[in-house]
């Protein structure tokens, strides 16, 4: 997959996470943030952007801690 899609794809994604955020829309908020922020994740990994795979990776974290409290 090309490296160019993963970012767009995920800028798309968190952006439309974000705009469901300020319409208090979810939990689809929180599962769109998630996967973009895992897309920004794995194109930090490709790229070797430490700073970019530590910000991306704790969003993935802190989104699935989101999805274990809506689950429970």
């Amino acid at each position: 997959m090309r490296l160019s899609l993963v970012k767009w794809g995920g800028t798309v994604l968190c952006l439309l996470g974000i705009l469901l955020t300020s319409f208090n829309i979810y939990p689809t908020n929180i599962f769109l943030g998630l996967i973009g922020s895992f897309l920004w994740t794995y194109a930090g990994v490709m790229q070797r952007d430490t700073p970019l795979m530590l910000v991306e990776g704790v969003a993935v974290l802190f989104y699935l801690f989101g999805v274990i409290a809506w689950m429970y």
